[in-house]
């Protein structure tokens, strides 16, 4: 298996423990970083402060905008694999679930797996194999695990989703009339604050920081974050939605 596939040990990540899961987060290069877009949906807001290239180990270089490490090297080399070689990578990926899951039983924990860690691809449509029985997407090929994620495709929304997947849309500072649309519908929307408010679009706020398990959250809110990495704490682009005084 070529690089880590999933990575159960950042910071949000291991918040899932106390809630009783294992949660494992598939980090790929975001947007264009790969030569391959796999977040088509995001602003250009979105783009310049992401999480998946600015924040935590991905972030750890001296020049945010140029410089490269080791962290972002795989995660550039798992996207030109998932992108050229998606058979090979998918079988990585398979194996990794089984691993998760092995793992989070002999804790005692429940698999919680996200996907999309740092780019947006459309999972449902993604064909897999385990044990040599093809598998239209990785939901139906693990139905005992709970998968999440977040989109910035609204789209997304209106599809028959499996009932082990659950997803989030995202506020990318440019889509506010497709979030308030999809709250009104029941779904919830993921807004990043510099603060937290208690209610925001006459809906409420969660704090989506204390843990990565979406599917426990009740439905019909908005899930607040606050900006992660350097970048993000410092953007006026309106990514980050700013209520402090």
């Amino acid at each position: 298996m070529q690089n880590r596939i999933f990575s159960t040990d950042s910071a949000k990540a291991t918040k899932a423990t106390s809630y009783g899961y294992l949660n494992a987060i598939h980090y790929l290069a975001p947007a264009s970083t790969s030569g391959h877009n796999l977040c088509p949906h995001a602003s250009a807001a979105c783009i310049a402060s992401c999480l998946g290239w600015f924040s935590g180990q991905a972030g750890m270089v001296a020049d945010l905008e140029k410089d490269m490490n080791s962290v972002r090297r795989s995660r550039i080399q798992k996207a030109m694999r998932f992108m050229k070689d998606r058979k090979a990578y998918m079988r990585d990926v398979v194996r990794a679930i089984d691993l998760i899951t092995r793992q989070a039983h002999k804790k005692g924990l429940l698999p919680c797996v996200r996907l999309n860690g740092s780019s947006d691809i459309a999972w449902e449509g993604v064909a897999c194999e385990r044990d040599g029985v093809p598998h239209k997407n990785l939901f139906e090929a693990f139905p005992g695990v709970q998968f999440v994620d977040y989109t910035k495709n609204a789209a997304r929304l209106k599809r028959v989703l499996p009932a082990n997947y659950c997803l989030t849309l995202s506020y990318s500072g440019e889509n506010a009339a497709q979030c308030q649309d999809a709250l009104a519908a029941g779904h919830n929307v993921a807004v990043v604050f510099d603060t937290l408010p208690a209610t925001y679009w006459g809906f409420d706020v969660i704090d989506g920081d204390l843990h990565d398990l979406r599917h426990l959250d009740p439905r019909g809110v908005i899930v607040g974050l606050v900006p992660k990495g350097a970048k993000a704490k410092k953007s006026q682009d309106g990514f980050v939605i700013r209520l402090a005084a």
